[in-house]
């Protein structure tokens, strides 16, 4: 554990500060920094942080170590599973998680599924692609998944009201053919939502400075949605459950990340519809992380109620919660669509401004004939 900062530290109070006191390696990072030389010879190549030769680059720079690319800690320091790194062959960033088989089962299998043809070029498919599977030799217990470098959907704000519906749009569709395909993801939820960096941001950043280059030589330039529409990615199968025709759509209550799904509190729900659990996380999302953020989505409560409902025999199916959204989507004018995105806490005089500003950028769109619904075009899924 790190020693506390010495109470005259003019730097204490910087929110990284008590996270990592002095920048060093984690007990989690020794992870990967021990396996590096061997990701290396697979093909991927790990931050300079995580190298068996890695020298402190704030040493000599006399920067603080929260200043630098390689003073902060994983991509998500909460999970020591996740690790970014940079493929050797194209020089692609991708994301590496590490499995442990006994624990998620059904997690490569189901990603291989929906990565394999016909479902890998499906434009109805919103599972994020496998790119591998590495098996380590250390361990028959693990297996390291392969996948492109998404970012999360809630990091750069919406400045439409079809931007966000548009986004809905495809979380809708991706579950829906999840579900005709008979396989329940069992933890929607936001952090298992990403979308594609490319469109919206000049570059792909850094995965702990967004404002900054993944080489953090630059900063990163945001454009809209509207401008750069982008597509959106469901992630994370470890509690994912797959069904054959015919069978019973029952199966042990698995607790994901949403922890106020009605079945995880009913005792005697030992075993339930998982595709109802679904059903419910995805409208609880909606809610939770757009709708109750802002004014502009009051408009979907109504469908968001039925799809929490209690009871999950009252919610309705994907197929129907689907089938009201587009009816619903379609219902809206072009005004709404194109209205702002408020969010509620926004101050008054950043409001009037954002307000301004959203007048002069909407006259320019429509003049560029750019759609209310910004769809993105349907390219090859995540090519390899």
């Amino acid at each position: 554990m790190d020693s506390p900062p010495p109470k005259d530290d003019p730097h204490k109070d910087h929110p990284l500060y008590w996270k990592n006191f002095d920048g060093g390696l984690l007990e989690y990072e020794y992870f990967w920094r021990d396996h590096q030389r061997w990701l290396a010879d697979a093909g991927y190549m790990l931050r300079p942080r995580f190298r068996e030769d890695w020298q402190p680059s704030w040493v000599k720079s006399k920067k603080l170590w929260f200043q630098c690319e390689d003073g902060e800690t994983t991509i998500v320091s909460c999970r020591s599973s996740i690790m970014d790194a940079i493929r050797i062959s194209d020089g692609r960033i991708v994301t590496i998680k590490r499995v442990k088989k006994l624990s998620t089962p059904w997690e490569e299998s189901t990603m291989r599924r929906f990565s394999t043809e016909p479902l890998a070029s499906d434009p109805h498919n919103y599972a994020i692609p496998l790119y591998d599977a590495i098996q380590p030799p250390w361990d028959d217990n693990i297996v390291l998944l392969i996948m492109p470098h998404f970012i999360r959907i809630h990091k750069h704000k919406y400045a439409t009201v079809g931007e966000a519906m548009e986004c809905f749009r495809q979380l809708f569709e991706g579950l829906y053919f999840m579900h005709r395909k008979l396989v329940a993801h069992c933890d929607i939820q936001l952090f298992n939502i990403l979308m594609d960096p490319v469109p919206l941001l000049s570059e792909i950043p850094h995965p702990n400075f967004p404002k900054r280059s993944y080489d953090f030589k630059r900063k990163v330039k945001q454009r809209t949605r509207t401008e750069r529409p982008t597509k959106y990615y469901i992630i994370d199968f470890g509690l994912s459950r797959t069904f054959s025709p015919g069978e019973d759509l029952v199966a042990p209550v698995s607790y994901g990340g949403d922890k106020s799904v009605p079945e995880y509190k009913d005792p005697s729900r030992a075993e339930s519809n998982p595709f109802a659990i679904d059903v419910y996380c995805l409208g609880n999302t909606m809610r939770k992380w757009f709708v109750d953020k802002s004014c502009s989505l009051d408009f979907l409560r109504p469908l968001i109620e039925e799809m929490t409902l209690k009871v999950p025999e009252e919610r309705p199916t994907i197929d129907e919660a689907f089938k009201r959204f587009e009816e619903l989507r379609l219902s809206l004018s072009q005004s709404t669509l194109r209205s702002r995105f408020v969010y509620s806490d926004e101050f008054l005089v950043g409001r009037m401004y954002r307000a301004c500003r959203h007048v002069i950028r909407t006259a320019t769109y429509v003049r560029r004939g750019l759609p209310a619904l910004p769809a993105p075009a349907v390219p090859p899924r995540g090519s390899l």
